[in-house]
C-alpha cells in the first residue's frame, strides 16, 4: 500500500497568506505533507498541476438549495454537483425552504436527506424565530440560526421573518445563550413598503427595475443596520449580516468592529458585479442587483470594506429558480421569486477581479475561505492547506481565459446570470477530504461523500 493517497506535484500552493513552491500529498481525508517540489515518495497517484494554483476549498455559508419542498429548481446533489464545480467544498444553506426548518425534526430530516446526496460537506442554519426551538436545535447540533427581517413573498418567507425590536432581542438573547452564530438577512421592511408606494402614486411599474431601484436603497439596508447593532451590543449574540451593500451599513459595522462587538459581515456578488446594463439586457435573471454598480462611492465602500476586512466573507446567495418563475417579476415583481445561481461560475467572477486589481489573492481567499471557516469554528481544519487540514482544495488555472457559459453549468436550473462574460481564472479540480469531486470540468464525485459540519460554540 502507497504511503500517501494523493501528490499534487508541480503547483504553487497558498499557505500562510502566501503562494509557495511545494508539492502537497494527501492522505485519507487530510493533507499530509508539504514538501518541495519533486521529492519522489511513494504515492498511489500523482496528479501534475504544474502552472497551476492550490487554493483552500471555498466554504460557502450562503446557500439556498431548495430542498425539500423545491426541488424542481436544485435539490442537494444538484446543488453539490454546482458547487463541486465551482471550487466550494462546503456549504451551509437557509431555512426557506418547504416546510421551513424552524424544529429539531425538520433539522433531522434534512440533514438525512442532504447525507444521502451530497458530494460536498454541508451544514444548516434553521429559523431562529421559533423561541422555544433555539436551545433544541443548538443541542440537535444546527450549524447556527437565521433570521430574515424582509417579508413578502417567496423566497422571503413571512413565517421566517421578524422586524419587531422586542421580539429580535428575545431571540438574539436566547440564540446569545447557545453560542451559534446568527445570520441576519437586515432590511427596513416599513421604509420598504414607504418607498413602494410611494413609487406606484407616481406611477411607475410593479416590474423588476422598479423592485430592484427600491429594494436596494442605502437607506433600507443602513436603517436595519443601526438597529441590529444596538440589539447586538445588548444581547452579546455572535451577529453575522448578510447583503452588506450599503455603504451607510459598511461604515456603521467598521465602527461596531473596531468597537469591539461581535459581528461579522457578508457581501453577495450580484450587487456589485451585474449593473444598469445587465439590467437590461437579462431583466429578471438580475433583480434584485442592478443600481448599486451605478454608485461610485457605494461601489468604492465596496472594494475598500473588501480589502481593509470590514467585509468578513463572500457568500454565494446561491438561489437558483427556474426562467417562467422569474419572468413573473415583468408584471409583478413584489410577488415573484427573485435570485440567481451563482455556484457555478462563483470563483471566475473573483479570480478575473484579482486580474482586474480589485482585490489581491491573499484577500480572496481570506473571504472565500478562511473566514467562513473562523465564523462557524472549524479553522484550520478547514479553510486551509496544512499538514492535519482536511484535504479540501480547490486547483486553478489562474491565466485561463474563457467566456462563461450556460451550456456548461450543473445547476438544475441551467442558467447563469453572467453567461456571456469573458473571464481569466478558472477552478479545473475540487478535491472534498481528499476525494476528487470535479476534474477538468467534469464532476466526478459521488452522492453521499458530504459530512454535516456541527455548529460550534464560541
Amino acid at each position: 500500500m502507497a504511503e500517501y493517497d494523493l501528490c499534487f506535484s508541480g503547483g504553487r500552493v497558498f499557505v500562510g497568506g502566501e503562494l509557495v513552491d511545494a508539492d502537497l500529498y494527501v492522505k485519507g481525508e487530510i493533507v499530509a505533507l508539504l514538501s518541495a517540489r519533486g521529492a519522489i515518495r511513494d504515492t498511489a497517484r500523482v496528479v501534475d498541476v504544474s502552472g497551476k494554483l492550490l487554493l483552500p476549498g471555498i466554504i460557502d455559508l450562503h446557500a439556498h438549495t431548495r430542498d425539500p419542498g423545491y426541488t424542481h429548481k436544485e435539490d442537494f446533489f444538484t446543488v453539490s454537483q454546482a458547487a463541486a464545480a465551482g471550487g466550494i467544498t462546503t456549504w451551509v444553506d437557509m431555512p426557506n425552504v418547504e416546510p421551513p426548518t424552524t424544529t429539531v425534526e425538520l433539522l433531522e430530516e434534512k440533514r438525512v436527506r442532504a447525507k444521502k446526496e451530497s458530494l460536498v460537506d454541508f451544514g444548516h442554519f434553521a429559523s431562529g424565530v421559533n423561541l422555544e426551538e433555539i436551545p433544541k436545535l443548538a443541542k440537535a447540533g444546527v450549524t447556527g440560526y437565521k433570521i430574515f427581517q424582509v417579508s413578502g413573498a417567496y423566497p422571503h418567507d413571512p413565517r421566517l421573518a421578524l422586524n419587531e425590536e422586542g421580539k429580535l432581542l428575545e431571540r438574539f438573547r436566547k440564540i446569545a445563550m447557545t453560542g451559534l452564530p446568527c445570520v441576519v438577512h437586515p432590511f427596513n421592511q416599513p421604509l420598504f413598503d414607504f418607498f413602494s408606494e410611494e413609487a406606484f402614486a407616481q406611477g411607475k411599474p410593479r416590474n423588476h427595475v422598479t423592485f430592484a431601484e427600491i429594494y436596494t436603497r442605502d437607506v433600507v439596508w443602513e436603517s436595519a443596520i443601526a438597529s441590529l447593532l444596538a440589539l447586538q451590543r445588548e444581547s452579546g449574540v455572535r451577529l453575522h449580516v448578510v447583503h452588506t451593500h450599503a455603504a451607510g451599513s459598511l461604515r456603521l459595522l467598521r465602527r461596531a468592529k473596531a468597537q469591539g462587538q461581535r459581528v461579522t459581515v457578508e457581501i453577495d456578488p450580484k450587487y456589485f458585479h451585474l449593473g444598469r446594463k445587465d439590467l437590461a439586457e437579462k431583466g429578471p435573471q438580475v433583480c434584485p442587483a442592478g443600481f448599486v454598480p451605478e454608485d461610485e462611492e457605494r461601489m468604492a465602500e465596496i472594494w475598500n470594506s473588501l480589502r481593509d476586512g470590514t467585509i468578513d466573507n463572500l457568500g454565494s446567495d446561491h438561489a437558483p429558480h427556474t426562467h417562467e418563475e422569474i419572468e413573473k417579476q415583468r408584471t409583478d415583481a413584489w410577488s415573484a421569486a427573485m435570485g440567481s445561481p451563482q455556484y457555478d461560475h462563483l470563483l471566475s467572477i473573483f479570480l478575473n477581479d484579482v486580474h482586474l486589481g480589485k482585490i489581491t489573492l491573499p484577500q480572496l481567499v481570506r473571504s472565500l475561505s478562511e473566514n467562513p471557516a473562523k465564523i462557524l469554528g472549524i479553522f484550520p481544519r478547514k479553510g486551509a492547506l496544512l499538514p492535519g487540514s482536511d484535504a479540501d482544495l480547490v486547483v486553478v488555472d489562474f491565466e485561463k481565459e474563457r467566456i462563461l457559459s450556460n451550456d456548461e453549468l450543473y445547476t438544475k436550473v441551467k442558467w447563469s446570470p453572467y453567461a456571456g462574460w469573458r473571464v481569466k481564472g478558472t477552478p479545473v479540480l475540487t478535491t472534498v477530504r481528499g476525494k476528487i469531486v470535479a476534474e477538468n470540468g467534469k464532476v466526478v464525485g459521488e452522492r453521499g461523500h458530504g459530512k454535516y459540519i456541527t455548529g460550534v460554540a464560541q
